[in-house]
């Protein structure tokens, strides 16, 4: 028996000291960690040298370890590390740490654009079971950008298996004094404890992801700290010059309870932030407060910004959230449905470029530079109801319409009313004094005038409301100091504006995507000249646009209707007439303009002229004609109708039959290149005149002067 016993003891003496070789020569060479580290990209460990005195268990000093897992990688460091592995479960398949602590603790997560994803589910995977990984000597950590620097402890433990297999966060806790958070020189809390005790139901990654994993988390923490104050300044133009300081300093506190993904009744925040305001000699030391109260089925939000020095503003909000379900997978939309209650804002914005997108769905209309708005805002279910308003005094507007850029400063106030069939929003916006330019030459104004008035409506819903939206676009009385800025839009050679001024009218019915569908534009000029072709005329005139539809993608637009009035034309050259001055009017049955530079236009149209001198003058000489169609001159008024079309820089006139009592008259014209062709009948009694103006030579015919036009091909193809 003592044989026996020797030989058992020989045998273990062999055993252990075999161990002990072969597990010190495991963790100082470098077999150990080729042995651990088979995927490196996903996890590495590194050690400088290690100790084992008996089975199960594990020193290391110097540990460095680093992971990525999908978008995070991780790394952390320790001066030592101890382990202690039950051996017995590694039979089946099982790694289990039943203790793990670590003496001066570093490390740091990150988010990166690689991802590596899980891989697959598949039986029979290792199990790795950490039952406490504990440290009481956490110095430093780097949490997505956030430094953490504190003198804390840890204790976590989790269940992961292998091979996609599910993994449990155990019960832990955090438990960390004299704690400061920055993100670069910028310090957020100092001399902060945080306690947290936390723990996450068993699941898989494939099964739930990201954020929903909230609903698998039952957590405590409790949070109390020391935030930077708030220091302001005002400059002498009114705006803010903000920013974070240590002294003055606030107050956090934190006391939440989350069960399966929901906030406990009873939960609070509560952020004190003193406002250290200044502005010349002037200075004021006031209170910000933020608070949130957890209820049994809602979340209460109270906050009060107060005012800057020599300011009346601030902001108070009320708001209860529907529910205390952390968000999962949530858009702001859904989460804005959730809020009930009131917002009252006075306050200077250094930009007020964000309440654009909120009134218009495209940017046709943009607000601009800072200003002040005072709202006061009611909501139910996310949704602002009757009751709601805001004011900005100034702000700077452009408006794009029709290819052209409207702009100035602008007084802003929007109201939503109760109306017969539901809520109803108007926003009104005001410019004393405005310029307009074309869009793509915003700097070289057009037109300047005074109180243009852009009327935003709506029904319905705030969310519908960029949906639902109708703009009103109304102005009097602009100015057009220079007529010829209209050449960029006229065909060059053969229709020129030399001179003159006018007075613009505006009134136009927008879609919220700033499309013209209805209005019209009145312009009345006033001693304009303008080479037409051969000849100059000058006279008055005035245009009365009807814009009955636009689209904007092909950049077109009708003006069915739309009447043009001349007024005491004369013809400059003194050779085509004797001083005569004329009227005409001329009216657009229809009408289609592509807005191009120059515009193209193809439309019919109805004449009425004093007589028909002006039209004989576009032709030739008065002293060409015979003297029995100069006698016609003076036969009076007449109607005529024909084709007109503005294309490829000239302007045609085609079809063109005019008739009175007395006579009547075709004609056709083309001019391009300050150069005029066509054809000319003229028809009295049993007398008729043909004329023909080719490549500048005129030619008439008197003899079966009609079966000659007749033969004459038209302009324009039907």
């Amino acid at each position: 028996m003592q044989r026996a016993i020797s030989r058992l003891a020989r045998i273990i003496i062999v055993v252990f000291a075999f161990y002990l070789l072969a597990g010190n020569v495991f963790l100082n060479t470098e077999f150990g960690p080729w042995a651990i580290n088979r995927k490196p990209e996903k996890f590495h460990i590194s050690w400088s040298h290690g100790l084992t005195w008996w089975p199960g268990h594990v020193a290391l000093w110097n540990v460095k370890a680093r992971g990525h897992v999908r978008h995070v990688v991780w790394n952390a460091g320790a001066r030592r590390a101890q382990a202690r592995i039950a051996l017995l479960p590694l039979f089946g398949k099982e790694l289990r740490v039943t203790s793990l602590g670590v003496d001066d603790v570093a490390g740091d997560v990150d988010r990166i654009d690689e991802d590596i994803p899980a891989p697959d589910y598949r039986p029979g995977g290792w199990t790795l079971r950490f039952e406490r990984i504990a440290t009481e000597s956490l110095r430093r950590a780097q949490l997505m950008g956030v430094s953490l620097e504190t003198e804390g402890k840890v204790v976590f433990a989790f269940s992961k298996q292998l091979r996609g297999g599910a993994m449990e966060i155990l019960p832990s806790q955090i438990d960390l004094r004299a704690t400061r958070l920055a993100t670069g020189a910028q310090e957020w809390l100092r001399d902060a404890s945080i306690n947290a005790h936390f723990a996450m139901r068993r699941h898989r990654s494939a099964e739930v992801q990201g954020i929903d994993r909230l609903g698998l988390l039952d957590a405590d923490l409790q949070i109390d700290g020391v935030p930077p104050g708030l220091v302001v300044e005002l400059d002498p133009g009114g705006h803010l010059r903000g920013s974070l300081d240590a002294d003055p300093a606030g107050r956090l506190k934190v006391d939440l309870a989350l069960r399966d993904g929901r906030l406990q009744n009873g939960g609070t925040l509560d952020l004190r932030l003193p406002m250290d305001a200044t502005r010349g000699a002037r200075s004021s030391n006031e209170m910000a407060i933020l608070h949130a109260a957890v209820g049994e089925s809602d979340i209460r939000f109270t906050a009060h910004l107060p005012p800057p020095p020599e300011g009346t503003g601030a902001v108070d909000i009320d708001l209860s959230y529907a529910g205390t379900e952390l968000a999962r997978q949530a858009d702001l939309r859904s989460l804005v449905q959730r809020l009930s209650g009131s917002i009252a804002l006075d306050w200077h914005f250094e930009s007020l470029h964000w309440i654009g997108p909120l009134l218009v769905k495209t940017p046709w209309l943009a607000l601009s530079g800072a200003g002040r708005l005072d709202a006061d805002l009611k909501l139910h279910n996310g949704r602002l109801v009757p009751g709601s308003r805001f004011d900005i005094p100034e702000v700077e507007l452009a408006a794009d319409v029709a290819s052209h850029r409207f702009s100035g400063i602008a007084r802003a106030q929007g109201r939503l009313e109760a109306g017969k069939d539901g809520a109803v929003a108007n926003v009104a916006l005001v410019l004393a004094q405005f310029d307009a330019a074309a869009s793509d030459a915003p700097r070289k104004p057009l037109v300047r005038g005074r109180n243009l008035r852009l009327d935003l409506d709506a029904s319905g819903d705030l969310d519908d409301f960029r949906e639902s939206l109708r703009v009103g676009l109304r102005f009097e009385n602009a100015e057009a100091p220079d007529l010829r800025a209209l050449n960029a839009y006229l065909p060059g050679d053969s229709l020129n504006v030399m001179s003159g001024s006018a007075r613009i009218d505006g009134d136009l019915v927008l879609g919220s995507d700033g499309r013209i569908e209805r209005g019209r534009i009145g312009i009345s000029g006033q001693r304009a000249g303008a080479r037409l072709g051969e000849i100059t005329l000058t006279g008055d005139f005035n245009l009365d646009a009807r814009i009955g539809g636009s689209d904007l993608a092909k950049r077109h637009f009708d003006l069915d209707n739309t009447t043009l009035r001349l007024a005491d034309i004369r013809v400059v050259d003194a050779g085509r007439t004797a001083g005569e001055r004329w009227w005409a009017n001329l009216t657009l049955k229809r009408a289609r303009v592509e807005a191009t530079r120059p515009l193209n236009i193809d439309a019919s149209a109805d004449i009425e002229l004093q007589n028909v001198g002006l039209l004989l003058a576009l032709f030739t000489r008065h002293s060409d004609y015979p003297r029995w169609a100069l006698k016609l001159a003076d036969a009076g008024s007449l109607r005529a109708s024909g084709r007109l079309q503005m294309r490829d820089r000239a302007l045609v006139f085609d079809r063109v039959e005019a008739r009175n009592d007395r006579f009547d008259i075709k004609a056709r014209l083309r001019i391009a290149k300050a150069r005029t062709d066509g054809d000319l009948l003229l028809r009295w009694r049993a007398l008729g005149l043909g004329l023909e103006l080719e490549s500048g030579k005129r030619e008439f015919h008197f003899l079966r002067a009609a079966d000659w036009y007749q033969a004459r091909k038209d302009l324009l193809a039907n």
